[in-house]
């Protein structure tokens, strides 16, 4: 028998997180790195997403960050959606009417094509 793998961190998108969180700060990776007590290389593998983080280095890198750690992993807690709809709003608050136009048909075509070719670790 199988286990199912439902406790899955996707470490590529906890980096993109955290590197936008960064540069949202206007933080270089070896700021960053001080603020934290490590590296700079193990900042850029946690950007990376090649690196897993220990609990401790997470937290203070969302302290450091001054964000929540959900909204670090929420791509790994699927109750954060509506910090997904934050981001989303985020990004069209200052798109015209066209812009939205063309984003709405895009979001609308990418969400049938991820429905028609499901990632693989979703099915591991």
């Amino acid at each position: 028998m199988s286990k199912e793998k439902k406790d899955h961190v996707d470490y590529c998108l906890l980096g993109q997180r955290v590197r936008r969180a960064r540069m949202k700060l206007n933080l270089t990776q070896e700021v960053l790195a001080e603020k934290v007590g490590v590296s700079i290389p193990t900042i850029s593998h946690i950007e990376t997403g090649t690196n897993k983080v220990s609990l401790e280095l997470f937290v203070s890198i969302a302290n450091a960050l001054n964000v929540t750690p959900d909204e670090l992993i929420m791509d790994s807690v699927p109750k954060l959606t509506a910090f997904y709809m934050k981001d989303i709003q985020e990004e069209l608050k200052d798109c015209s009417p066209a812009e939205y136009k063309i984003l709405t048909e895009t979001l609308a075509s990418m969400k049938a094509a991820l429905r028609r070719y499901p990632r693989r670790n979703e099915d591991e």
